[in-house]
């Protein structure tokens, strides 16, 4: 197998980290290399914003669920969308600005994501670990607040780095005859997809222990797998999971008007 397709599958999420600190140099490898991601029509729609200072990680922790793996990182990203730079751009020159539409919000969306990706494989090339964290989401308001986002920018994801505790392990995906199809769509290959993967996280156990809202399914006694989980998972209505805030969040900042 090729050496840099291993490096790319050896992926897993790391919560629990060492002391050792990123060193700003790393620091700068990492943000350089996310920004060699591929970025729509050139347009840099993103803007990432470093977190060292131990306060402030404790605040994003709570304000992204509690999660202790933020203020233990050693280094916390946030990724944003931002069209901010780019109406400046327009401002300067006299020309109208178009970052209302929502094409734009899905342009700089992307591209903040395809740099996160991207920077947590560089952060790995250099003996780190991280995940992702959604959670910035949580209260976005108090987050752009607490790092002073402008107008048109917005955190997509917050990631946590450092050097793993221990070595992560790697969960299996789905089969991939249930998401990648040939000339079509084919939901029919799904099904098996699915019952093959259920069988593999039964069999490996990963979500024993980790029955999703078990309040909302009293009479439930079926096998207990992904499928299941998923399901109740998009089932779920509580705000922490769909954030109906968002939409409010976006608007405000002047994305999706159009």
């Amino acid at each position: 197998m090729n050496p840099v397709i291993d490096f790319l599958n050896s992926h897993a999420s790391v919560r629990k980290f060492t002391k050792r600190e990123i060193t700003t140099e790393e620091e700068r490898l990492i943000c350089e290399t996310g920004e060699r991601s591929p970025t729509s029509s050139n347009l840099h729609a993103y803007s990432i914003v470093s977190v060292r200072d131990a306060e402030k990680k404790a605040t994003l922790a709570g304000l992204c669920g509690g999660q202790s793996h933020v203020a233990e990182s050693s280094l916390f990203l946030v990724f944003c969308a931002d069209l901010y730079r780019l109406k400046r751009l327009n401002e300067k020159r006299g020309y109208p600005f178009n970052g209302e539409y929502t094409e734009m919000f899905i342009i700089a969306t992307v591209d903040a994501a395809l740099v996160a990706s991207r920077a947590l494989m560089a952060a790995q090339a250099l003996g780190y670990g991280g995940v992702m964290v959604g959670g910035i989401r949580n209260k976005p308001d108090e987050a752009a607040a607490l790092l002073e986002l402008p107008e048109l920018v917005y955190p997509v994801m917050g990631m946590s780095l450092g050097e793993p505790m221990s070595p992560p392990k790697i969960k299996p995906r789905l089969p991939l005859a249930g998401l990648c199809f040939s000339e079509k769509y084919q939901p029919e290959q799904i099904d098996t997809a699915v019952e093959e993967y259920d069988n593999t996280i039964e069999r490996l156990g990963y979500l024993r222990g980790r029955e999703s809202t078990p309040e909302n399914y009293p009479e439930f006694n079926g096998r207990y797998s992904w499928s299941e989980h998923t399901a109740r998972r998009m089932a779920d209505t509580r705000p922490s999971v769909l954030r109906p805030h968002l939409r409010e969040h976006l608007q405000k900042r002047g994305f999706m008007l159009k």
